[in-house]
């Protein structure tokens, strides 16, 4: 067997996003990276999302929370999920459903109701993309 230095066509990414003490009445806000630092990560390649995993520390009783993968800032409305009791989601998303080219931002947005009561919660995000490395 000979071992070569070809990669795949494409290369599988997670990008990490979370935020603390998940508050109510939120529309539309821009959750940090794991770092903390910056709103959304620039994709060197072009690609598309696969899938997104959403976990919290603790269920809310009543209340609803959404979270959607963003490009530039704007939520593509397919990769949106919904948490009302649980305390994870997760969905993977057709192929060419949120694609994306190189110098996209991707990140996370959240929206909470008036009556969401897991105030306490840690949420953590996990968008799993394919980026288009051939011919690298």
């Amino acid at each position: 067997m000979q071992i070569t230095r070809e990669f795949a066509k494409y290369q599988l990414v997670t990008l990490s996003f979370g935020v603390a003490n998940l508050s109510a009445s939120q529309t539309d806000v821009q959750i940090k990276d794991a770092t903390g630092q910056v709103e959304g990560i620039s994709m060197p390649f072009a690609g598309e999302l696969l899938a997104i995993s959403i976990d919290t520390t603790a269920a809310a009783t009543a209340g609803e929370l959404t979270v959607g993968a963003t490009k530039g800032g704007t939520e593509n409305a397919s990769t949106t999920q919904t948490i009302t009791t649980a305390t994870a989601a997760t969905n993977a998303f057709a192929r060419g459903t949120a694609t994306f080219v190189a110098g996209d931002k991707l990140g996370v947005e959240i929206t909470t109701s008036a009556d969401w009561d897991a105030t306490t919660a840690d949420l953590s995000v996990q968008l799993l993309v394919a980026l288009a490395v051939e011919g690298v």
